[in-house]
């Protein structure tokens, strides 16, 4: 429903409900905003909408989350959408890790399209000195309970045909990778 630049718009998860409200600004004057609620969020990006989910998900039941265009409308909807799981600390590839468990179920919990899709990644060394560290993060992933696959050239061209080898050393796969889409 939009009455003078409002608009509201349920969105109901099976943990916790909130409230999502979209402002348009018009110069100075913007439309009525709730007299109160629990939490107010700024910003409709990836950022904004984790924080009121997870704000819903323990159990802050009146969550208004402020946009001045539509969602995802400022620098989340040109973003890659990549969910990689590989990073430099166990902390950041547990993460990592579980943003990408969270997307897989994200659509089936809230109704909300993701985009998301688990096509996995391959990183590839033009130089030996990338791939011996492609190796290392491959060997420090299976440590951390990552399944990542050491490719050769030969392995690479047969998961990507349309890939040019000729000046490459070999390359990491990671099953598990996915992307999700942005603007969904």
């Amino acid at each position: 429903v939009c009455r003078g630049g409002l608009v509201w718009q349920g969105v109901a998860s099976s943990r916790a409900r909130m409230r999502l409200i979209r402002v348009w600004a018009w110069g100075w004057g913007l439309a009525a905003l709730p007299v109160q609620c629990e939490v107010v969020v700024v910003g409709g990006g990836v950022i904004g909408v984790s924080v009121a989910y997870y704000l819903a998900e323990v159990g802050i039941q009146d969550v208004v989350l402020l946009e001045r265009k539509e969602l995802t409308s400022g620098t989340t909807w040109h973003a890659a959408g990549l969910v990689g799981q590989l990073r430099t600390s166990i902390n950041m590839t547990q993460l990592a890790r579980y943003t990408s468990q969270l997307y897989r179920g994200l659509e089936e919990e809230t109704g909300q399209a993701t985009g998301y899709r688990q096509c996995g990644s391959i990183s590839i060394a033009a130089t030996a000195e990338r791939f011996e560290e492609l190796k290392r993060s491959a060997s420090m992933a299976k440590v951390f309970g990552l399944e990542v696959n050491v490719l050769s050239v030969a392995e690479i061209a047969e998961k990507y045909p349309l890939i040019q080898t000729d000046d490459l050393f070999g390359g990491i796969h990671i099953p598990s990778d996915g992307y999700a889409n942005a603007v969904d």
